[in-house]
């Protein structure tokens, strides 16, 4: 032991003259290279969808921090214009956050004026902490408001109950904020003589979904009403009425429609979605009539051989739920696909 602390002492001392040529060339990218490719660079993705319409578009990776639930990053959005900015939705995280306020800033120095929170999944608001040092307005709809003062609630639960202290380190410096400000059935905001137009279309993916309509610009951004190339969270949703909603803005005049995971898209891409919705209970449908188990139904409706989505994860959930929600309807009065009303009971037919 001691002959080997001898030799390590005679060593020489590292110095420019050990570097390899290979190392002085990496440290000097790392020195030249703008530090704005590292903020961006496999993590996410800014579109200018439309003039001052902007698309944040994470990588597709489960994220290490934050709630588990919600691991997956969903898009954000925000408008700028003369007289501030509006933000849609702020990700899984206020890591996140910080990255859509650092792009923000990037564009201008307006201040951010509202955030406005589609639905009360964590994937959507768990950044919106970022934004109340902004001195920003967030709204979303009164059922969402509940969903995410019962989801605080929750999750102080399962914080106390995590033995193993998993969750406690993954939402360190994380605090989840509801949305102060609620609407029931429509809200318009004009900012910079944009009109934007926030539009109650609950009921199908959850019971506090909205959409966030810029007439000017012909952008809708749906949340997780749309999802493109990637399998929806069906938990506690009425697929029917869902599809109908999807037909109601099929029929509008918007030519952008963004989702909360995947690229934004046309008609085309909101009608394919709609499609594989109607598959899906007609799928099952047939399967039950057969009678078939749920099981069964499981093994024959391989979903991610059908649609080479990601949120693979996703997929035989969304089996589940489908054949979950069609079994618990009355057998004398069935359902068709995609036959729920196009004018869902308290909400517009059309955009106002």
């Amino acid at each position: 032991m001691r002959a080997r602390e001898k030799t390590s002492e005679l060593l020489p001392a590292p110095g420019p003259r050990h570097l390899t040529p290979l190392f002085l060339l990496f440290t000097y990218f790392l020195l030249a290279t703008p530090l704005s490719l590292f903020s961006v660079s496999g993590l996410y993705e800014v579109r200018e969808l439309k003039p001052g319409v902007f698309l944040w578009m994470p990588e597709d990776v489960l994220d290490v921090e934050g709630d588990p639930q919600y691991g997956r990053a969903a898009n954000a959005g925000f408008v700028l214009t003369a007289e501030g900015v509006m933000v849609i939705n702020t990700a899984n995280s206020p890591f996140h956050g910080r990255e859509i306020l650092y792009e923000i800033r990037k564009r201008t120095e307006q201040p951010v004026r509202y955030v406005v929170n589609t639905d009360a999944h964590g994937d959507l608001m768990l950044g919106n902490e970022v934004f109340v040092e902004q001195q920003a307005t967030i709204i979303a709809t009164a059922g969402a408001q509940a969903e995410m003062r019962t989801y605080r609630v929750n999750l102080a639960q399962r914080l106390r109950e995590d033995e193993n202290w998993r969750l406690q380190a993954r939402m360190r410096g994380i605090h989840p904020t509801p949305a102060e400000q609620g609407f029931d059935t429509e809200m318009r905001v004009t900012m910079g003589g944009e009109e934007i137009r926030l539009i109650r279309l609950s009921g199908g993916h959850s019971a506090g979904d909205a959409v966030v309509h810029l007439p000017r610009a012909k952008v809708i951004f749906l949340g997780h009403l749309f999802e493109n190339g990637f399998f929806p969270r069906l938990a506690a949703s009425d697929v029917h009425r869902w599809i109908g909603i999807l037909k109601q803005v099929e029929s509008w005049d918007v030519e952008v429609f963004v989702p909360a995971h995947g690229v934004a898209g046309g008609k085309k891409e909101l009608a394919g979605f709609r499609q594989f919705l109607e598959w899906l209970v007609n799928e099952v449908r047939t399967r039950i009539q057969e009678g078939k188990s749920l099981n069964d139904v499981k093994r024959e409706l391989n979903l991610t051989e059908t649609y080479r989505w990601s949120a693979r994860e996703l997929a035989v959930r969304d089996v589940e739920e489908v054949y979950e929600q069609l079994m618990r309807e009355q057998p004398s009065a069935p359902v068709a696909p995609g036959s729920a009303p196009a004018n869902p009971e308290g909400q517009p037919a059309t955009p106002p």
